[in-house]
């Protein structure tokens, strides 16, 4: 071992944890060879080399062309192999599942979604399982044997279930259960927008960066905190759950039973209730017609008709920004982020929204941590849910690849 004072003691990490580190370390730099892992890590060049060895034996890692270092001979370059292994992720956003595999370094090379026709939490199960199965069949290369899955609502984690999904009336959907009897493979389950976060902070807008808060508006309303590319979940998994902070004890009646909460005010459901009402009254709009047909009637449509300059639209997005904008000044206050990223299918849109969120969290937030912080559009598209669900896998990488090896 080598010694040195400032290296961390070899005696309190075994041999996994010192791999773990290793592939790690690897990850954050992008490029390192044998020798500076050891100097990093605190490890023998012999010993930092069979890590090494490993780790490439296992198709995790390759090596690349030579580095010279100092005055010694020529080092060799380690980074990620993606050309052997890939991993796929899934999510479920209004009314459709998304799928995507990546490889190793976390870049989508392919996707698909499929529909699902009712909104009962049986559909979203069989959906997914008949997703996963198809989407399986094509993959480019050995898949790693878990599925990483974003779900609606309160999701216990380590359980694999939603606990609650408010927004679609669920309780207690034992999704990792029912998938793992359907399939024979693992599922790693993750609330989608604290999935989609994690994908924004370590491929993303949020790369990076040290404290990121990612909030996703879909149906429901929900945020990822996120330090170092590390999700926060909360004791119980509930770090993030902004919509059902109350906003106003004397509110309207939200699902889950309180008044008053961010989600009746915010959301794309709330913002589809708004314009309905609006046009009940005969207050003139170009979503008047889809309503009518029943076209696309959701906050999605009002969004888009904002972009348009309908007047009604515009309205409605501005009530509902200004308590999400209220929130995210708070959070502002609260977490001193360095960037608030707004994404789910309706703050991906471009749209009025983001503005008007911007404008309102600086009538609210305090200055010095205002001053510090970026508010932005999500980076990645439609695919970052399902991204995050791969994240999960990709944590996992070096246990499930050893798994497969060593069968």
């Amino acid at each position: 071992m080598k010694k040195n004072a400032a290296a961390p003691s070899p005696i309190s990490l075994s041999e996994g944890e010192y791999t773990t580190a290793v592939l790690k370390a690897i990850e954050n730099r992008v490029l390192q060879s044998r020798a500076s892992l050891a100097r990093h890590l605190g490890l023998s060049r012999t010993t930092a080399s069979t890590i090494v060895s490993r780790l490439i034996g296992l198709n995790l890692l390759k090596e690349k062309h030579s580095l010279r270092e100092g005055r010694g001979r020529p080092g060799i370059l380690l980074d990620l192999d993606e050309t052997v292994w890939r991993v796929i992720g899934a999510e479920f956003h209004s009314g459709f599942w998304s799928f995507v595999e990546t490889d190793l370094k976390g870049s989508i090379v392919r996707t698909m979604s499929i529909k699902v026709d009712r909104g009962d939490s049986g559909s979203f199960l069989s959906g997914l399982v008949e997703g996963l199965a198809e989407f399986s069949k094509d993959v480019g290369g050995e898949l790693l044997p878990a599925f990483g899955i974003g779900a609606p609502g309160l999701v216990d984690c380590d359980r694999g279930l939603i606990i609650r999904a408010d927004d679609l009336g669920w309780k207690n959907v034992l999704v990792s259960e029912y998938v793992e009897k359907k399939l024979k493979s693992k599922i790693l389950l993750i609330n989608r927008n604290r999935g989609a976060g994690l994908a924004e902070a370590r491929f993303g807008g949020g790369r990076g960066m040290h404290q990121v808060v990612y909030i996703g508006i879909g149906t429901g309303i929900s945020a990822a905190f996120i330090i170092d590319g590390e999700l926060i979940h909360g004791t119980s998994f509930g770090a993030g759950e902004i919509g059902h902070i109350t906003m106003n004890k004397e509110g309207p009646l939200c699902a889950c039973g309180k008044r008053g909460c961010l989600h009746v005010y915010s959301s794309g459901t709330a913002m589809a209730k708004m314009a309905a009402a609006s046009i009940a009254e005969e207050k003139d709009s170009g979503l008047e017609n889809k309503w009518k047909t029943g076209e696309l009637a959701d906050g999605e449509a009002v969004c888009l008709a904002a972009k348009e300059g309908d007047a009604l639209a515009l309205e409605c997005l501005r009530a509902a920004s200004k308590y999400l904008g209220l929130a995210i000044a708070n959070i502002i206050t609260i977490y001193n982020p360095d960037k608030v990223i707004i994404g789910g299918p309706i703050g991906s849109l471009d749209s009025p929204l983001i503005d008007y969120l911007r404008n309102e969290a600086e009538l609210w937030a305090m200055p010095h941590a205002l001053g510090a912080v970026k508010i932005e559009r999500s980076a990645l598209g439609e695919s970052v849910g399902a991204l995050g669900g791969a994240c999960l896998v990709l944590d996992r990488k070096l246990s499930l690849a050893s798994m497969v090896r060593n069968k």
